[in-house]
């Protein structure tokens, strides 16, 4: 494509094949917009890209990660938000233009993928959804070998995520992207068995673990690829495992990290940009960007091996885009002039030079009120 053809597709809130643009004409065409954000109010798209190839746009963009707190803008319930797709879409839509934001989740819960393999879930009316861990799906440690690979038409709940997606770009386009969490192989297993148990699992059993995760993979590489049927640009696998949180960071490069390589071989040959989500403790940035290569990872604390701020920048700030890390707590707790000035912290230590997006640590407190994530997305403007 012609370089005025792709400015002309951006500043249509259009994305053009961005996997098939040279990555010199990339950062020229950040650079451009990056004087351009200078001047005038930039598109979503054209503050994402200028974001992602680390430039400074006309303001940081802002992912305030509301899931689930959504439904208070149309009533539902945590359960219809959940088993609703039609009201779960309907109350982030109306989130994009009542809170705002560039970059929105979208989905129902973090149980989708393992119910749809066959865990028990419960849906509360007041709480968000859970596995019912007293009928786990893997019971021992010789169940991982029983898991059987199921077919995405068979997957009702991964269906609705799709085609949440599909109705996300054709009412509002790119001027807002909307981002679905994809689990990862591990954590949809610690749904069927228990994060504790498939610690231990991996450690003890680790063949069976694996022949498992290979199993879950499989299915989660097909969702991937219907999602990105319907123009997803930016997906954000849940990689919760490598950090000390999960796994210790060896064990995790063994059990996981080729799996996640294959998946973020997916999203890249698809065009999809990769925003890994890891709100563990002391994420291990060196390891997921060694394999999956992410244009962001989204996180809750200091990556591994970090004192500060000031040193994650530096030293991890020219390979991946940093989305975070407001305290989530916070958000819950604090006041709007308390939460204003943590953003304005936050960006100062991390925005300078592009490759920054403001957003909380975690998801959004689901049963708190959303005037802090209406505060986030103005900090992102007044700030930025």
């Amino acid at each position: 494509m012609a370089v005025m053809e792709i400015v002309s597709s951006l500043r249509k809130k259009q994305i053009p094949p961005l996997g098939l643009i040279p990555d010199r004409v990339l950062d020229f065409l950040a650079s451009l917009t990056s004087w351009r954000g200078k001047h005038s109010e930039l598109t979503t798209i054209e503050r994402l890209l200028a974001t992602f190839r680390h430039k400074e746009p006309d303001h940081v963009p802002c992912a305030p990660l509301v899931g689930g707190a959504y439904r208070q803008l149309t009533g539902a319930s945590f359960r219809e938000f959940s088993l609703d797709a039609e009201k779960a879409i309907e109350a982030g839509l109306l989130g994009s233009e009542v809170i705002g934001g560039d970059v929105l989740l979208l989905g129902l819960d973090l149980t989708v993928e393992a119910s749809d393999f066959g865990q028990a879930t419960i849906y509360p009316e007041n709480s968000t959804a859970h596995p019912d861990y007293s009928q786990p799906l893997i019971k021992d440690h010789t169940d991982y070998r029983k898991l059987k690979r199921i077919e995405l038409k068979d997957a009702p709940r991964m269906q609705k995520v799709i085609a949440m997606s599909r109705r996300a770009l054709k009412e509002k386009g790119l001027s807002a992207v909307f981002v679905p969490v994809i689990s990862s192989p591990l954590s949809v297993l610690a749904m069927m068995r228990g994060a504790a148990q498939v610690f231990k699992d991996c450690i003890l059993y680790p063949d069976d673990v694996m022949a498992a995760a290979e199993t879950v993979t499989a299915v989660l590489i097909d969702y991937i690829n219907a999602l990105c049927d319907t123009g997803l640009i930016i997906a954000a696998p849940d990689m919760l495992f490598a950090s000390e949180s999960g796994l210790g960071k060896e064990l995790w490069e063994k059990m996981e990290g080729p799996l996640g390589r294959q998946i973020a071989e997916v999203l890249h040959r698809r065009n999809c940009l990769i925003a890994i989500h890891n709100c563990g403790d002391k994420p291990y940035f060196d390891s997921m960007i060694r394999f999956m290569e992410p244009e962001a990872i989204s996180f809750a604390c200091l990556a591994d091996g970090c004192k500060d701020r000031k040193e994650m920048k530096k030293r991890y700030g020219d390979q991946t885009a940093f989305i975070g890390d407001v305290e989530t707590p916070l958000l819950f707790h604090g006041s709007p002039r308390q939460v204003m000035e943590e953003c304005r912290k936050v960006i100062e230590d991390y925005a300078e030079g592009g490759g920054f997006i403001l957003a909380p640590g975690c998801e959004y407190p689901p049963n708190h009120n959303l005037l802090n994530a209406i505060i986030l997305v103005q900090a992102a403007r007044i700030y930025g």
